[in-house]
């Protein structure tokens, strides 16, 4: 029974990759510059895919019932394969997850120096595997999956980096948590990180029980990559203007005066956006850090500097402060109010969002906190 699951599982997944690999190959070819990234990521991935389907291809023609026999130079081949591919395949997903955050080019210098070590280790592994002798065999794995492992711990570190500049870049644009759809990719790294880790455990304890698990999981994480992808377009217009001109963690005041001074006019920027909290403009559903560079007069790099640097906070969480404060005064004013319309004056978009948000500035329930002030 494992063993005819065992086949299926190879057969199902070799099916699935080669479908997805054509169509990433074939469809939704959009030639915007804006779209080179993911023009990019999808011949990846349809690389990646179709080394997929090809390994699970030779397996299924190659696979014999006889029990593995762990001393063999063919396992030993085995091993050393599996590692290459899922070496390779961790620099390919942790790349095209970095190319779908950002619609810039990827910087040259640090991608060349991921591919030559990337190129590197999968010469040392087959130079390994034929120089060396069956009983350093498991010594030359053992030390390729340390360095595996701290491979998948550098990608680890180099995604989060960019997730985060990802989140603070569309929460210095939009007023809502815009960034939550996107949050598949991290899905997607998170995925692609426990299966390399998996790969690294049927390295060492190979068995027809986990490699059809391992078969499995990896249909499943194929089958939600290659749909998210595919629908990527539709979702590429929320994080086009925003990361356009990505802001960096940390800008210093003396640039933040040079933008002033260089790119926007004079303007008096308290008092400016004290005129626009005044009007109550930050209760406007959907506003953007461009609504409110407009009113301004300025550019919208220079005000997230400005937020950044001076309040020490992005325009998300500005705007979610001002309605918060505003939601008090509400309820203050009008105690019989209902919290549908409530979140809808202040412009959330759903109930829930504004219950998440007052709870996360004020620590209880805005229902909570009225009987609260009522109380008193």
């Amino acid at each position: 029974m494992i063993t005819i699951l065992y086949y299926y599982s190879l057969v199902a997944l070799c099916i699935a990759t080669s479908i997805l690999g054509l169509l990433f190959l074939t469809q939704f070819n959009e030639n915007r510059e804006a779209m080179r990234n993911y023009r990019i990521a999808k011949r990846l991935l349809a690389i990646a895919f179709f080394i997929v389907a090809i390994g699970n291809l030779v397996e299924l023609f190659g696979h014999t019932n006889k029990p593995i026999d762990m001393t063999s130079q063919g396992f030993f081949l085995s091993q050393i394969i599996t590692l290459s591919i899922s070496v390779t395949q961790a620099f390919i997903f942790t790349l095209v997850c970095v190319m779908l955050l950002d619609p810039k080019n990827i910087q040259s210098k640090q991608l060349k120096r991921q591919i030559i070590a990337i190129v590197l280790y999968v010469a040392v592994a087959v130079v390994s595997y034929i120089l060396l002798p069956i009983s350093a065999a498991k010594i030359s794995i053992f030390l390729l999956s340390i360095i595996y492992c701290i491979v998948l711990v550098y990608f680890t570190v180099f995604f989060i980096h960019r997730y985060r500049s990802f989140r603070r870049a569309m929460d210095n644009f939009y007023s809502d948590d815009i960034a939550t759809r996107m949050r598949w990719i991290a899905v997607v790294f998170y995925a692609a990180l426990v299966i390399g880790i998996f790969s690294l455990v049927i390295i060492q304890h190979s068995n027809f029980e986990m490699s059809v698990v391992f078969n499995f999981t990896l249909l499943c994480f194929y089958t939600f990559f290659g749909v998210k992808l595919l629908n990527y377009p539709w979702q590429f217009e929320i994080i086009e203007t925003p990361m356009a001109e990505e802001i960096s963690d940390e800008i210093p005041n003396t640039k933040i005066e040079a933008i002033n001074n260089k790119k926007t006019p004079h303007i008096n920027v308290n008092t400016s956006i004290e005129l626009w909290i005044a009007k109550k403009h930050f209760l406007k559903s959907g506003i953007t850090i461009d609504d409110l560079a407009k009113f301004l007069g300025t550019n919208r790099t220079y005000l997230s500097s400005y937020l950044n640097s001076e309040k020490n906070t992005t325009f998300r969480q500005w705007i979610n402060l001002l309605r918060i404060e505003e939601a008090k005064r509400i309820i203050s004013d009008n105690p019989k109010i209902t919290m549908t319309e409530l979140a809808t004056r202040l412009g959330y978009a759903d109930t829930s969002t504004f219950f998440r948000q007052f709870k996360a500035k004020e620590g209880v329930q805005p229902s909570v906190w009225e009987q609260e002030y009522l109380s008193v």
